[in-house]
């Protein structure tokens, strides 16, 4: 194998595949990155078995590829990449000569890494017939970034680390809960006629997607079969295993009622929250106290060690019993972030119960906490 091309292109392409790479493997190929070039085409690849990562670069005058002898090769990526990022010339000939051994070039410099027979790379999983949907990548970024966030990050209950996934009657639904707090979220795809999806993907790896996904509206493809899901986004496929098992019916634990309705203005009540969780986060559980009275919340911490605070907000509007409760700062804060809109109901059911957060004129996301119980 031998080609030429710009470093910025190589560059680019080693750093978005590089987060599939396997970091805790007895498997030393999968520490690897596979370069394979081809035609007018060099595709980079990395997979743990998991996760798995793949972009291509087509030859062009701005990626500078130029294929002169067609080959594949696997590079470790942590060497290899660094190589490339350090090199001093715009441009790299890579050349792979007899026992794996591959040359890099770059101006005066010459590096020699030690490669693996690209045979020993495990094949990407298949996707022929699978179900398929289009999301635009703006809307796919958003019900990552609502939801991931509340999966739990414990192996203790494997299926609380995915994402729960529904797709039906034109709606796509993203879920996520790690048992204390819960998100969800709902936007509006066109789903073939009688095609419905149920699965569960890693919260982790939906992470490293949102990081690829552009802002805006241009369509990620979306594919799915029993134990894999993929995304396409332009030149980049985006691949990971899907979580076996039943995810837990969440919709019973979403109050349908609720004893007092508070709109309160998003940033007054997120930085008073943030001033008073100053306090509390020494603390295992980051507890504030609330205490609502008419249309007065107070929020409020104390520590023996350090001192107390307390910080009023007006509601903008109230309706049922006067009440106070406790809750972790931290999981609060993650929700109301999630949240872009000016004004947001909050709904309480009583000091022991879960309380949601919802966006004003908004009915498609929300935010579940589960209280801390005060002795």
């Amino acid at each position: 194998m031998k080609f030429s091309i710009r470093q910025s292109s190589l560059l680019q392409t080693i750093q978005t595949v590089s987060k599939a790479v396997a970091v805790r493997t007895t498997k030393q190929v999968l520490t690897g990155i596979l370069l394979q070039a081809k035609g007018d085409t060099l595709t980079a690849t990395a997979y743990d078995l998991e996760l798995g990562i793949q972009d291509k670069v087509i030859a062009s005058e701005d990626t500078g590829l130029n294929i002169v002898d067609e080959g594949s090769i696997v590079l470790p990526a942590r060497y290899f990449a660094d190589v490339i990022r350090k090199l001093p010339g715009q441009e790299v000939w890579i050349r792979v000569n007899n026992n794996y051994m591959t040359e890099i070039r770059s101006g005066q410099a010459e590096f020699h890494l030690h490669g693996i027979d690209a045979a020993e790379f495990p094949k990407l999983p298949v996707f022929h017939g699978a179900q398929s949907i289009q999301v635009a990548s703006d809307l796919l970024k958003e019900l990552i970034r609502t939801t991931a966030f509340a999966a739990a990050n414990s192996e203790v209950r494997p299926i609380l680390t995915g994402i729960h996934v529904v797709c039906k009657e034109n709606q796509m639904t993203f879920t996520a809960t790690d048992g204390l707090r819960l998100a969800t979220r709902t936007v509006s795809v066109n789903t073939p006629e009688g095609q419905e999806w149920n699965a569960i993907l890693p919260a982790k790896s939906l992470g490293e997607l949102a990081k690829l996904l552009p802002d805006d509206e241009r369509p990620i493809t979306v594919q799915l079969t029993n134990s894999h899901s993929l995304f396409i986004i332009d030149d980049t496929y985006f691949y990971t295993r899907l979580i076996e098992g039943t995810y837990p019916d969440t919709s019973r634990i979403i109050p349908t009622s609720a004893k007092t309705d508070v709109t309160v203005k998003a940033a007054e009540l997120t930085d008073a929250i943030d001033r008073a969780a100053l306090i509390a986060r020494d603390r295992d559980n980051h507890m504030v106290r609330l205490e609502l009275t008419d249309n007065t919340l107070v929020l409020s911490s104390s520590s023996p060690e350090i001192g107390n605070v307390s910080e009023s907000v007006q509601a903008t509007s109230k309706t049922g019993e006067d009440m106070s409760i406790a809750f972790n700062a931290k999981y609060v804060l993650d929700a109301l972030k999630a949240m872009s809109a000016d004004e947001i109901n909050v709904r309480f059911n009583g000091w022991n119960q879960p309380f949601t957060f919802r966006e004003v004129g908004n009915e498609n996301g929300l935010q579940l906490i589960s209280p801390v119980l005060m002795r």
